[in-house]
């Protein structure tokens, strides 16, 4: 969709709530839960993909609290290893990840807008079979012959991953404010495709290897909060 003239343009509270809209519909609010917490003592993963070192420095920081959130649940070693970033239009999003796979969208607050949080299928089902085993005793992959992304595995996955995204958020200054006012999780970003703005958002992608669990974590917001942490 485009705008003719003046008149027609939206203002940015008004993107915002449309995107808000189409993102949740009517759901109930979302209250992050406490977590533990966890020393990222000899986790760091050397950075070669970003060459400003505040850049750096944003992505080591989101290195180590992954670690730490998933050191808990991991088996063994595991490496997580930062990809080159991108940065597409909210509308662009669609044509980025367009599979099925599992996607975790967050409404903050005060500006509100969404951010997500985006495992592969691989790292979400392993994920998900690990916490499954963990809490059952049942020591097998439950998910390893789904046809397709299941919601199912949600059911495993989602207090992890709001405790992750808690912790993400944590990495911006407290006087940003950045509160939660709701969470989805859902399996395709198919509804990007009926929203039409301009809004930039980065992509950090962060490959995870481990030998029962590997896949890509994406990390999407943005990139005003990105110019913001960084001093741009």
């Amino acid at each position: 969709m485009q705008y003719q003239t003046p008149d027609q343009v939206p203002s940015s509270e008004e993107i915002y709530n449309k995107m808000i809209r189409a993102t949740f519909g009517e759901y109930d609010e979302y209250t992050t839960q406490s977590e533990e917490s966890f020393t990222d003592e000899g986790y760091s993963t050397k950075i070669s993909n970003y060459s400003d070192s505040k850049d750096n420095l944003l992505v080591q920081n989101i290195v180590n609290t992954l670690t730490a959130q998933l050191q808990a649940f991991l088996p063994g070693a595991f490496r997580i290893t930062p990809l080159p970033k991108q940065c597409l239009s909210y509308a662009n999003l669609y044509s980025w990840s367009p599979g099925r796979s599992y996607f975790s969208l967050f409404e903050i607050q005060q500006p509100k807008s969404v951010w997500i949080l985006h495992l592969s299928r691989s790292a979400g089902e392993g994920l998900a079979s690990l916490s499954h085993i963990k809490n059952s005793r049942t020591y097998r992959n439950i998910y390893k012959d789904l046809p397709e992304a299941d919601s199912v595995t949600y059911l495993e996955t989602a207090q992890m991953l709001r405790r992750i995204f808690k912790s993400l958020l944590e990495l911006w200054p407290v006087s940003y404010k950045l509160k939660v006012a709701r969470c989805r999780h859902i399996l395709q970003l198919g509804f990007l495709q009926e929203i039409s703005q301009n809004e930039e958002y980065v992509v950090l992608p962060f490959y995870l290897d481990n030998k029962i669990c590997n896949g890509e974590i994406n990390f999407v917001f943005p990139q005003r909060y990105l110019k913001k942490i960084i001093g741009n």
